[in-house]
Protein backbone atom coordinates (compact mmCIF):
# COMPACT_ATOMS: atom_id res chain seq x y z
CA UNK A 1 0.00 0.00 0.00
CA UNK A 2 2.87 2.34 0.87
CA UNK A 3 4.74 1.57 -2.36
CA UNK A 4 1.55 2.16 -4.37
CA UNK A 5 1.13 5.56 -2.71
CA UNK A 6 4.76 6.49 -3.46
CA UNK A 7 4.29 5.45 -7.10
CA UNK A 8 1.12 7.54 -7.35
CA UNK A 9 2.85 10.59 -5.82
CA UNK A 10 5.81 10.18 -8.22
CA UNK A 11 3.45 10.01 -11.20
CA UNK A 12 1.55 13.08 -10.01
CA UNK A 13 4.86 14.92 -9.59
CA UNK A 14 5.71 14.12 -13.21
CA UNK A 15 2.35 15.50 -14.27
CA UNK A 16 2.95 18.63 -12.18
CA UNK A 17 6.36 19.15 -13.86
CA UNK A 18 4.50 18.97 -17.17
CA UNK A 19 3.07 22.40 -16.35
CA UNK A 20 -0.73 21.79 -16.30
CA UNK A 21 -2.43 21.46 -12.87
CA UNK A 22 -6.06 21.94 -13.78
CA UNK A 23 -7.02 18.52 -12.40
CA UNK A 24 -5.55 19.09 -8.91
CA UNK A 25 -6.46 21.38 -6.01
CA UNK A 26 -4.61 24.32 -7.62
CA UNK A 27 -5.20 26.12 -10.83
CA UNK A 28 -2.61 28.01 -12.87
CA UNK A 29 -3.59 30.67 -15.30
CA UNK A 30 -1.20 29.33 -17.91
CA UNK A 31 -0.12 25.94 -19.23
CA UNK A 32 2.81 25.09 -21.40
CA UNK A 33 2.15 24.05 -24.96
CA UNK A 34 0.98 20.48 -25.10
CA UNK A 35 -0.53 17.96 -27.42
CA UNK A 36 -4.22 17.28 -26.73
CA UNK A 37 -5.02 13.93 -25.11
CA UNK A 38 -8.20 12.13 -26.12
CA UNK A 39 -10.85 12.31 -23.43
CA UNK A 40 -12.12 9.24 -21.61
CA UNK A 41 -15.31 8.09 -23.32
CA UNK A 42 -17.05 5.94 -20.72
CA UNK A 43 -17.27 5.82 -16.95
CA UNK A 44 -19.27 4.06 -14.28
CA UNK A 45 -19.15 3.04 -10.62
CA UNK A 46 -20.39 -0.41 -9.66
CA UNK A 47 -20.25 -2.63 -6.58
CA UNK A 48 -18.61 -6.01 -6.84
CA UNK A 49 -21.18 -8.62 -5.78
CA UNK A 50 -18.63 -10.89 -4.12
CA UNK A 51 -16.46 -8.39 -2.22
CA UNK A 52 -19.00 -5.57 -1.84
CA UNK A 53 -16.37 -2.98 -2.81
CA UNK A 54 -16.89 -0.03 -5.14
CA UNK A 55 -15.19 -0.62 -8.49
CA UNK A 56 -14.65 2.17 -11.07
CA UNK A 57 -14.57 1.22 -14.76
CA UNK A 58 -14.05 3.16 -17.96
CA UNK A 59 -13.20 2.66 -21.63
CA UNK A 60 -9.56 2.55 -22.60
CA UNK A 61 -8.44 5.75 -24.26
CA UNK A 62 -8.14 5.64 -28.02
CA UNK A 63 -4.95 7.69 -27.72
CA UNK A 64 -1.98 5.31 -28.00
CA UNK A 65 0.20 7.85 -26.17
CA UNK A 66 -1.79 7.53 -22.96
CA UNK A 67 0.12 5.87 -20.13
CA UNK A 68 -2.46 6.03 -17.35
CA UNK A 69 -5.46 7.60 -15.70
CA UNK A 70 -5.92 9.80 -12.71
CA UNK A 71 -8.96 9.59 -10.40
CA UNK A 72 -10.19 12.27 -8.06
CA UNK A 73 -13.09 12.25 -5.63
CA UNK A 74 -15.42 14.89 -4.28
CA UNK A 75 -18.56 16.65 -5.44
CA UNK A 76 -19.61 19.71 -7.38
CA UNK A 77 -19.53 21.64 -4.10
CA UNK A 78 -16.18 20.45 -2.75
CA UNK A 79 -14.19 20.33 -5.96
CA UNK A 80 -12.01 17.49 -7.18
CA UNK A 81 -9.52 15.97 -4.73
CA UNK A 82 -6.68 13.57 -5.53
CA UNK A 83 -7.81 9.97 -5.01
CA UNK A 84 -5.73 7.53 -7.08
CA UNK A 85 -3.67 6.90 -10.22
CA UNK A 86 -3.85 3.92 -12.58
CA UNK A 87 -0.81 3.27 -14.78
CA UNK A 88 -1.28 1.55 -18.11
CA UNK A 89 -3.52 2.54 -21.04
CA UNK A 90 -5.41 -0.75 -20.95
CA UNK A 91 -5.82 -0.80 -17.17
CA UNK A 92 -9.35 0.55 -16.95
CA UNK A 93 -10.61 -0.29 -13.48
CA UNK A 94 -9.92 0.78 -9.92
CA UNK A 95 -11.05 -0.76 -6.60
CA UNK A 96 -12.04 1.83 -4.01
CA UNK A 97 -11.03 -0.22 -0.98
CA UNK A 98 -11.50 2.66 1.49
CA UNK A 99 -14.92 3.83 0.27
CA UNK A 100 -18.00 2.23 1.80
CA UNK A 101 -20.65 1.09 -0.71
CA UNK A 102 -23.28 2.13 1.85
CA UNK A 103 -22.40 5.78 1.20
CA UNK A 104 -22.71 7.67 -2.05
CA UNK A 105 -19.40 8.85 -3.54
CA UNK A 106 -18.59 11.03 -6.57
CA UNK A 107 -15.66 10.53 -8.92
CA UNK A 108 -14.01 12.17 -11.95
CA UNK A 109 -11.09 10.96 -14.04
CA UNK A 110 -8.87 11.83 -17.00
CA UNK A 111 -6.09 10.27 -19.04
CA UNK A 112 -2.49 11.47 -19.24
CA UNK A 113 0.44 10.69 -21.53
CA UNK A 114 4.18 10.34 -20.97
CA UNK A 115 4.67 14.04 -21.61
CA UNK A 116 2.34 14.79 -18.73
CA UNK A 117 -0.40 16.07 -21.02
CA UNK A 118 -3.89 15.41 -19.67
CA UNK A 119 -7.35 15.02 -21.14
CA UNK A 120 -10.44 16.79 -19.94
CA UNK A 121 -11.93 15.59 -16.68
CA UNK A 122 -15.06 13.48 -17.01
CA UNK A 123 -18.29 14.72 -15.46
CA UNK A 124 -19.02 13.51 -11.94
CA UNK A 125 -20.24 9.93 -11.63
CA UNK A 126 -21.07 7.82 -8.57
CA UNK A 127 -22.25 4.59 -7.06
CA UNK A 128 -25.87 3.62 -6.44
CA UNK A 129 -26.69 3.14 -2.74
CA UNK A 130 -29.59 0.86 -1.89
CA UNK A 131 -31.42 0.87 1.46
CA UNK A 132 -34.26 -1.45 2.53
CA UNK A 133 -36.28 -2.21 5.62
CA UNK A 134 -39.15 -4.26 7.03
CA UNK A 135 -41.06 -2.70 9.96
CA UNK A 136 -41.34 -4.65 13.21
CA UNK A 137 -44.03 -7.31 12.81
CA UNK A 138 -44.47 -6.13 9.22
CA UNK A 139 -44.70 -8.21 6.07
CA UNK A 140 -43.81 -5.49 3.54
CA UNK A 141 -40.23 -4.82 2.44
CA UNK A 142 -39.51 -1.31 1.13
CA UNK A 143 -36.41 -0.39 -0.88
CA UNK A 144 -35.00 2.98 -1.99
CA UNK A 145 -31.98 4.00 -4.06
CA UNK A 146 -30.46 7.15 -5.54
CA UNK A 147 -30.34 7.89 -9.30
CA UNK A 148 -27.46 6.49 -11.31
CA UNK A 149 -24.83 9.09 -12.15
CA UNK A 150 -22.52 8.20 -14.98
CA UNK A 151 -22.31 7.43 -18.66
CA UNK A 152 -21.59 4.39 -20.76
CA UNK A 153 -21.43 4.78 -24.53
CA UNK A 154 -22.95 1.37 -25.23
CA UNK A 155 -26.30 2.77 -24.04
CA UNK A 156 -28.03 4.63 -26.84
CA UNK A 157 -30.04 6.60 -24.31
CA UNK A 158 -26.90 7.56 -22.42
CA UNK A 159 -28.34 6.19 -19.17
CA UNK A 160 -29.05 2.54 -18.34
CA UNK A 161 -32.33 1.22 -16.99
CA UNK A 162 -32.39 0.04 -13.40
CA UNK A 163 -33.95 -3.14 -12.01
CA UNK A 164 -34.63 -4.25 -8.46
CA UNK A 165 -33.52 -7.83 -7.88
CA UNK A 166 -34.33 -10.06 -4.92
CA UNK A 167 -33.16 -13.40 -3.53
CA UNK A 168 -35.55 -14.88 -0.98
CA UNK A 169 -34.49 -17.48 1.54
CA UNK A 170 -35.02 -20.38 1.64
CA UNK A 171 -36.35 -20.54 -1.94
CA UNK A 172 -34.07 -18.61 -4.32
CA UNK A 173 -30.47 -19.61 -5.01
CA UNK A 174 -29.74 -16.49 -7.09
CA UNK A 175 -31.11 -13.01 -7.64
CA UNK A 176 -34.34 -12.66 -9.60
CA UNK A 177 -35.52 -9.49 -11.36
CA UNK A 178 -38.70 -8.16 -9.74
CA UNK A 179 -39.29 -4.78 -11.38
CA UNK A 180 -37.64 -2.41 -13.87
CA UNK A 181 -37.36 1.39 -13.98
CA UNK A 182 -36.68 3.42 -17.12
CA UNK A 183 -33.65 5.69 -17.34
CA UNK A 184 -32.50 5.03 -13.79
CA UNK A 185 -34.99 7.18 -11.95
CA UNK A 186 -34.77 7.22 -8.17
CA UNK A 187 -36.08 3.85 -7.08
CA UNK A 188 -38.91 3.22 -4.65
CA UNK A 189 -40.07 -0.39 -4.48
CA UNK A 190 -42.14 -2.38 -2.00
CA UNK A 191 -43.60 -5.86 -1.91
CA UNK A 192 -45.26 -8.30 0.46
CA UNK A 193 -42.96 -10.99 1.83
CA UNK A 194 -44.49 -14.49 1.83
CA UNK A 195 -44.91 -15.86 5.34
CA UNK A 196 -42.56 -18.74 4.57
CA UNK A 197 -39.65 -16.40 3.68
CA UNK A 198 -37.20 -15.83 6.53
CA UNK A 199 -35.04 -13.14 4.92
CA UNK A 200 -34.68 -11.32 1.62
CA UNK A 201 -31.58 -10.04 -0.19
CA UNK A 202 -31.88 -7.07 -2.58
CA UNK A 203 -29.72 -5.21 -5.07
CA UNK A 204 -30.20 -2.80 -7.97
CA UNK A 205 -28.92 -3.84 -11.38
CA UNK A 206 -28.12 -1.17 -13.98
CA UNK A 207 -28.52 -2.52 -17.49
CA UNK A 208 -27.98 -0.78 -20.82
CA UNK A 209 -29.87 -1.72 -23.93
CA UNK A 210 -26.62 -3.23 -25.21
CA UNK A 211 -26.02 -5.45 -22.23
CA UNK A 212 -23.54 -3.77 -19.87
CA UNK A 213 -24.27 -4.23 -16.18
CA UNK A 214 -23.47 -2.42 -12.97
CA UNK A 215 -24.77 -3.05 -9.47
CA UNK A 216 -25.59 -1.35 -6.21
CA UNK A 217 -24.64 -2.66 -2.81
CA UNK A 218 -26.46 -5.76 -1.56
CA UNK A 219 -28.90 -5.34 1.34
CA UNK A 220 -30.26 -8.15 3.52
CA UNK A 221 -33.45 -7.62 5.53
CA UNK A 222 -35.51 -10.00 7.67
CA UNK A 223 -38.61 -9.80 9.79
CA UNK A 224 -38.10 -8.35 13.23
CA UNK A 225 -40.03 -9.98 16.05
CA UNK A 226 -40.04 -9.14 19.72
CA UNK A 227 -39.91 -12.74 20.92
CA UNK A 228 -40.40 -16.37 19.97
CA UNK A 229 -41.62 -19.35 21.97
CA UNK A 230 -39.02 -21.56 23.58
CA UNK A 231 -41.15 -24.71 24.06
CA UNK A 232 -43.73 -26.40 21.85
CA UNK A 233 -44.19 -30.14 22.47
CA UNK A 234 -46.83 -32.80 23.04
CA UNK A 235 -45.25 -34.86 25.79
CA UNK A 236 -48.02 -37.41 26.37
CA UNK A 237 -51.17 -38.71 24.63
CA UNK A 238 -53.58 -41.42 25.85
CA UNK A 239 -57.07 -42.66 25.02
CA UNK A 240 -59.67 -42.58 27.80
CA UNK A 241 -62.17 -45.30 26.87
CA UNK A 242 -64.45 -44.54 29.84
CA UNK A 243 -65.08 -40.95 28.78
CA UNK A 244 -64.39 -41.54 25.08
CA UNK A 245 -61.76 -38.83 25.01
CA UNK A 246 -58.09 -38.36 24.12
CA UNK A 247 -56.00 -36.81 26.88
CA UNK A 248 -52.97 -34.73 25.87
CA UNK A 249 -50.17 -33.13 27.87
CA UNK A 250 -48.29 -30.12 26.45
CA UNK A 251 -44.90 -28.66 27.35
CA UNK A 252 -45.41 -24.97 26.55
CA UNK A 253 -44.15 -21.41 26.99
CA UNK A 254 -46.69 -19.52 29.07
CA UNK A 255 -46.01 -16.23 27.24
CA UNK A 256 -47.62 -17.39 23.98
CA UNK A 257 -50.91 -18.61 22.56
CA UNK A 258 -51.05 -22.12 21.12
CA UNK A 259 -53.31 -23.84 18.60
CA UNK A 260 -53.98 -27.60 18.48
CA UNK A 261 -54.65 -29.32 15.16
CA UNK A 262 -56.06 -32.79 14.57
CA UNK A 263 -56.02 -35.15 11.60
CA UNK A 264 -58.22 -38.26 11.63
CA UNK A 265 -57.37 -41.28 9.46
CA UNK A 266 -55.36 -39.13 7.04
CA UNK A 267 -57.83 -36.27 6.65
CA UNK A 268 -56.50 -32.67 6.38
CA UNK A 269 -55.42 -30.93 9.58
CA UNK A 270 -58.22 -29.06 11.34
CA UNK A 271 -58.06 -26.70 14.31
CA UNK A 272 -59.69 -28.15 17.43
CA UNK A 273 -58.48 -25.97 20.29
CA UNK A 274 -56.71 -22.68 21.06
CA UNK A 275 -55.38 -21.72 24.48
CA UNK A 276 -53.06 -19.37 26.35
CA UNK A 277 -51.50 -21.53 29.08
CA UNK A 278 -50.90 -20.22 32.59
CA UNK A 279 -48.73 -23.17 33.58
CA UNK A 280 -46.64 -25.93 32.04
CA UNK A 281 -47.20 -28.81 31.56
CA UNK A 282 -50.71 -28.06 30.32
CA UNK A 283 -53.34 -30.80 30.01
CA UNK A 284 -56.31 -31.00 27.67
CA UNK A 285 -58.97 -33.65 26.98
CA UNK A 286 -60.34 -33.82 23.46
CA UNK A 287 -63.84 -35.25 23.94
CA UNK A 288 -65.02 -34.23 20.46
CA UNK A 289 -63.62 -37.34 18.81
CA UNK A 290 -65.62 -40.00 17.06
CA UNK A 291 -64.61 -43.35 18.61
CA UNK A 292 -65.36 -45.10 15.33
CA UNK A 293 -62.41 -43.26 13.76
CA UNK A 294 -59.16 -45.14 14.19
CA UNK A 295 -55.96 -43.06 13.90
CA UNK A 296 -56.01 -39.66 15.65
CA UNK A 297 -52.98 -37.40 15.00
CA UNK A 298 -52.27 -34.12 16.80
CA UNK A 299 -49.87 -31.24 16.22
CA UNK A 300 -49.34 -28.13 18.34
CA UNK A 301 -48.62 -24.75 16.75
CA UNK A 302 -47.22 -21.54 18.23
CA UNK A 303 -46.39 -18.30 16.40
CA UNK A 304 -43.97 -15.56 17.38
CA UNK A 305 -44.98 -12.34 19.11
CA UNK A 306 -45.91 -10.84 15.73
CA UNK A 307 -48.25 -13.71 14.90
CA UNK A 308 -45.87 -15.01 12.21
CA UNK A 309 -43.21 -17.67 11.71
CA UNK A 310 -45.15 -20.62 13.19
CA UNK A 311 -43.36 -23.42 15.01
CA UNK A 312 -44.84 -26.91 15.22
CA UNK A 313 -44.43 -29.78 17.62
CA UNK A 314 -43.67 -33.25 16.42
CA UNK A 315 -46.82 -35.18 15.54
CA UNK A 316 -48.36 -37.25 18.34
CA UNK A 317 -50.85 -39.99 17.58
CA UNK A 318 -52.99 -42.64 19.20
CA UNK A 319 -55.10 -45.50 17.81
CA UNK A 320 -58.63 -45.68 19.20
CA UNK A 321 -60.00 -49.27 19.30
CA UNK A 322 -63.42 -49.81 17.83
CA UNK A 323 -66.01 -49.41 20.62
CA UNK A 324 -68.88 -51.82 21.18
CA UNK A 325 -72.12 -51.00 19.40
CA UNK A 326 -74.77 -49.29 21.54
CA UNK A 327 -77.13 -51.77 23.17
CA UNK A 328 -79.41 -51.64 26.25
CA UNK A 329 -81.44 -54.18 28.24
CA UNK A 330 -83.94 -52.90 30.87
CA UNK A 331 -85.60 -55.36 33.26
CA UNK A 332 -89.40 -55.12 33.56
CA UNK A 333 -89.69 -56.79 36.99
CA UNK A 334 -87.59 -57.35 40.09
CA UNK A 335 -88.08 -59.53 43.17
CA UNK A 336 -87.69 -57.59 46.41
CA UNK A 337 -85.14 -59.17 48.73
CA UNK A 338 -83.78 -61.55 46.09
CA UNK A 339 -79.97 -61.49 45.88
CA UNK A 340 -79.91 -62.15 42.13
CA UNK A 341 -83.02 -60.43 40.86
CA UNK A 342 -83.69 -57.82 43.53
CA UNK A 343 -81.98 -54.79 41.87
CA UNK A 344 -83.23 -52.69 39.00
CA UNK A 345 -80.08 -52.00 36.88
CA UNK A 346 -80.26 -51.48 33.09
CA UNK A 347 -77.47 -53.28 31.21
CA UNK A 348 -75.93 -50.82 28.72
CA UNK A 349 -73.21 -51.49 26.11
CA UNK A 350 -71.26 -48.69 24.37
CA UNK A 351 -72.05 -46.12 27.03
CA UNK A 352 -69.90 -42.99 26.84
CA UNK A 353 -70.01 -42.37 30.58
CA UNK A 354 -70.25 -38.58 30.85
CA UNK A 355 -74.06 -38.57 30.96
CA UNK A 356 -76.16 -41.05 32.93
CA UNK A 357 -79.23 -40.37 35.08
CA UNK A 358 -81.80 -42.85 36.46
CA UNK A 359 -85.04 -41.78 38.20
CA UNK A 360 -87.60 -44.08 39.93
CA UNK A 361 -91.11 -42.82 40.83
CA UNK A 362 -93.95 -44.50 42.80
CA UNK A 363 -97.56 -44.55 41.66
CA UNK A 364 -98.15 -41.22 43.44
CA UNK A 365 -95.44 -39.58 41.27
CA UNK A 366 -93.01 -39.21 44.12
CA UNK A 367 -89.29 -39.69 43.46
CA UNK A 368 -88.04 -42.72 45.37
CA UNK A 369 -84.61 -43.16 43.79
CA UNK A 370 -82.06 -41.16 41.72
CA UNK A 371 -78.47 -41.92 40.63
CA UNK A 372 -75.84 -40.74 38.14
CA UNK A 373 -73.69 -43.82 38.66
CA UNK A 374 -74.10 -46.20 35.76
CA UNK A 375 -72.93 -49.08 37.94
CA UNK A 376 -75.52 -48.43 40.68
CA UNK A 377 -79.10 -49.68 40.59
CA UNK A 378 -82.32 -49.43 42.62
CA UNK A 379 -82.66 -52.11 45.31
CA UNK A 380 -86.07 -51.77 47.03
CA UNK A 381 -86.08 -52.15 50.82
CA UNK A 382 -88.23 -54.85 52.49
CA UNK A 383 -90.78 -52.16 53.33
CA UNK A 384 -91.17 -51.05 49.69
CA UNK A 385 -94.79 -51.76 48.62
CA UNK A 386 -95.34 -54.24 45.85
CA UNK A 387 -96.60 -52.88 42.55
CA UNK A 388 -95.68 -50.88 39.46
CA UNK A 389 -93.01 -48.12 39.54
CA UNK A 390 -92.10 -45.71 36.77
CA UNK A 391 -88.52 -45.23 35.62
CA UNK A 392 -86.87 -42.52 33.50
CA UNK A 393 -83.35 -43.04 32.10
CA UNK A 394 -81.15 -40.62 30.15
CA UNK A 395 -77.67 -41.52 28.84
CA UNK A 396 -75.10 -40.77 26.10
CA UNK A 397 -73.49 -43.42 23.93
CA UNK A 398 -69.98 -43.43 22.54
CA UNK A 399 -71.42 -42.37 19.20
CA UNK A 400 -72.24 -39.03 20.88
CA UNK A 401 -75.97 -39.83 20.64
CA UNK A 402 -78.07 -38.96 23.72
CA UNK A 403 -81.01 -41.30 24.42
CA UNK A 404 -83.90 -41.30 26.88
CA UNK A 405 -85.93 -44.32 28.04
CA UNK A 406 -89.13 -44.41 30.08
CA UNK A 407 -91.33 -47.28 31.28
CA UNK A 408 -92.50 -49.29 34.33
CA UNK A 409 -90.92 -51.96 36.45
CA UNK A 410 -92.94 -54.32 38.67
CA UNK A 411 -91.75 -54.96 42.20
CA UNK A 412 -92.70 -58.48 43.32
CA UNK A 413 -92.58 -59.77 46.87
Amino acid sequence: MRKEKEKREKTLAQVVRGGCLSFLLFHFSFCQAQEPVAAVTGWLATVDSATQQIVLRWNASADSAVVGYHICAGSSDTGCFDYGTVLGRLDTSYICVDHSPLEQHHYRLHAFDSADNVSELTPFFGNVVLTAEVPDCGTTVSAHWNPYEGYWPDSVLGQPNSYIQTRMEPFDTSFIIQQGYTNSVTGNWSAEIPESVTRIWLRVMLLSNRGFRAYSNIVMVERHTTDTASVVAISDITYDSVHTAIDLTFEVDTAFEYTLYRSVDGTPWRQVYSFHPHHSPYRYSDNSINPYDSLHCYQLEVKDACGMNPLYSTTAWVVVPDPPLPFITIPNAIVAGDDLNGTFLPKIQGLRGDLYELFIYNRMGMLVYHTTDQDAGWTPSPSTPQGAYAYFLRCRYNTNDTKTYAGTVIVIK
